[in-house]
């Protein structure tokens, strides 16, 4: 009798991600023994022979053992954020990675996170970096202080590009404290302008004295206490009138009267 020589049969020995581990079995499924060669390699795809221990009446066989390179996981780039701002990242990748990241989100610090894929994935470790910014103070030129009741209004932009609203309400009656708040995703704080509301101030003088029917006298364009301004009605020496002292404009002062005594000869 002469017997034809049979094939060991085995069971293919699953893909594995570059650096994994696997084994050769030294008994095929149909009972031969023997030794594979190359040595295994576990970082290339390799075809290995099965060589049967001498007096079997059996033939060599192979099996080509495929070994996959880590792939990167890939992910959208996360915008930059203002410090405080919601913060996410997403535990899956472009390319279907599943995984977690480290360190823990930091909204208020720009940081580095590591992606680690979920075991028994091949894929590698990914890392992004995620700009966290500090906010800005708003800047602007301080308002000069008005007269109570002048015209007085906060500008909506700050002078580094930041529009917002004012709060509380204008008031040109009484120095007030304002807070400017920016306009909702613009990385910027709140600041504040005190804007001085100055009162009034009534003009003073020295009384002049009464004067005869057709005397002279005359009125001062400027007041004791420094207030420019002039006098209505026109002078009359002929009767006791009563003056009207208008501040020029842009002085905060309110007008003042004066009564000029005006006696007949006796």
């Amino acid at each position: 009798t002469v017997n034809q020589p049979v094939t060991p049969t085995f069971t293919q020995v699953a893909a594995i991600c570059s650096g994994g581990t696997f084994t050769l079995p030294t008994t095929s499924n149909n009972s031969y023994t023997g030794t594979w060669s190359p040595a295994i390699n576990n970082t290339a795809t390799t075809t290995y022979t099965f060589t049967p221990t001498a007096g079997q009446c059996a033939t060599i066989a192979t099996m080509s053992v495929t070994v996959n390179q880590p792939v990167i996981p890939t992910f959208t780039q996360v915008a930059a954020i203002c410090s405080g701002d919601v913060l996410s990242l997403p535990t899956t990748s472009n390319n279907g990675y599943t995984g977690t990241w480290s360190p823990a989100i930091n909204n208020t610090a720009t940081t580095t996170y590591t992606f680690t894929p979920t075991a028994g994935q091949c894929a590698t470790t990914a890392t992004m970096t995620v700009t966290v910014n500090q906010p800005v103070t708003p800047t602007f030129t301080q308002v000069a202080a008005i007269c109570s009741g002048d015209i007085l209004s906060l500008p909506t932009t700050s002078n580094n590009g930041y529009v917002g609203t004012w709060s509380p309400a204008i008031n040109n009656t009484a120095t007030t404290a304002y807070t400017f708040t920016p306009t909702a995703g613009q990385c910027a704080t709140t600041a504040t302008m005190t804007v001085t509301v100055n009162q009034p101030v009534t003009p003073t003088f020295t009384q002049i004295a009464a004067i005869c029917i057709g005397g002279t006298f005359t009125l001062p364009t400027t007041s004791n206490n420094g207030y420019a301004g002039t006098w209505s009605p026109a002078i009359n020496n002929s009767a006791t009138t009563t003056y009207t002292f208008t501040p020029t404009a842009g002085q905060c002062a309110t007008t003042a009267t004066m009564s000029v005594s005006v006696g007949a000869p006796v």
